[in-house]
């Protein structure tokens, strides 16, 4: 069970990671005029990530917070933290990373839903990118140290 809830915490995380991604794109790299795959890249209606990005950030936070236990008793406290003790800090900022994320998920959601706000929105849509980017990755390096 640890390993699909592992395989379903990481497809929600990529499909996370491209949302967010595209959103910001779109945010801070606005669609210029003419054919190519770059201008259809960024033409699309970033307000429409919006839903999206909130229920796979709660909902890949929610797989994530059940792994944590097993991880904390199995990995962390036997491998992580007598082997790799930079690997247990990378960990805690990501937790911190992921918190405050969440936390900001229903101003993201306020900001999105209204018309205006861009200066508000490319912000708080830069942290959650960058949070989500950072958590993504770590995940990956923290879970390839000792595999599954």
């Amino acid at each position: 069970m640890k390993v699909f809830l592992l395989v379903l915490h990481g497809l929600s995380a990529t499909l996370l990671l491209g949302a967010i991604t595209h959103q910001a794109l779109v945010v801070w790299w606005p669609s210029p005029s003419g054919p190519g795959f770059w201008r259809s890249l960024r033409a699309t209606h970033a307000e429409r990530y919006a839903r999206a990005v909130v229920v796979l950030f709660v909902f890949t936070m929610m797989i994530g917070s059940v792994l944590y236990v097993p991880f904390s008793a199995g990995v962390r406290d036997t491998y992580l933290d007598a082997h790799r003790p930079w690997a247990t800090g990378l960990f805690e900022i990501k937790e911190h990373a992921a918190a405050l994320g969440l936390c900001l998920v229903p101003a993201y959601w306020a900001l999105w839903r209204e018309p205006g706000h861009s200066r508000s929105r490319r912000g708080v849509t830069t942290f959650l990118l960058l949070a989500t980017w950072w958590n993504f990755v770590v995940g990956h390096v923290v879970n390839n140290l000792r595999g599954l």
